[in-house]
């Protein structure tokens, strides 16, 4: 992702801890664990955490924070130009992304894991989970639905489409972080309990 040139961890920042523990679906010890406490620009202290089994595929993320607790609160961002699409979000893993001109919503399931990734990541996740459907999917109706999701998240990704970015966080913990010297339209206001 391209965010990675300019959230790359100082030399002040410790090294990840890794280590080989027990997966929990297939049972074998071939679980790389990674984790890391980390100082993200303009939000605080985090933990992240990833896993990987070698042996069944498995696979987990997730992100902590360890700054004082927040409030719920929804972020909103413009998507106006192609350098929006490189605004840092941080996704815990009990928060919504809406982006409703674009006809696309991710809402936390169970096994919801934290990211933190661009706009553009977010984009590339969704026409992904779209694809996927799409290749399953036999009513012609349904169908033409994930076609044209499809074509509008792709002129998105280009930057030739507008649309809002909406993330819902209940706890919190996640944040939009605009890449420094990059004016970008965000608003940050608190979420009311039953939104």
């Amino acid at each position: 992702m391209k965010w990675t040139t300019w959230l790359s961890l100082p030399s002040e920042q410790p090294s990840p801890k890794q280590y080989v523990a027990t997966c929990p679906a297939c049972q074998s010890k071939s679980l790389v664990v990674t984790e890391l406490c980390y100082k993200l620009p303009n939000f605080g202290d985090v933990y992240l955490l990833s896993a990987s089994c070698s042996t069944c595929g498995f696979k987990h993320t997730d992100i902590l924070e360890l700054s004082p607790h927040q409030e719920p609160s929804r972020y909103t961002v413009k998507v106006e130009s192609p350098r929006d699409l490189n605004v840092l979000v941080v996704r815990s893993s009990s928060a919504s992304v809406v982006m409703p001109e674009l006809g696309v919503t991710i809402t936390p399931g169970p096994y919801a894991q934290g990211v933190i990734t661009t706009i553009e990541g977010f984009l590339h996740k969704a026409k992904e989970i779209v694809e996927f459907l799409l290749s399953s999917e036999v009513d012609e109706e349904r169908k033409r639905r994930c076609l044209d999701i499809l074509k509008r998240l792709d002129k998105a990704i280009d930057g030739e489409e507008h649309f809002t970015f909406i993330i819902e966080d209940p706890s919190g913990l996640s944040v939009v972080v605009p890449k420094e010297g990059v004016p970008t339209k965000i608003i940050k206001e608190p979420l009311a309990s039953g939104d």
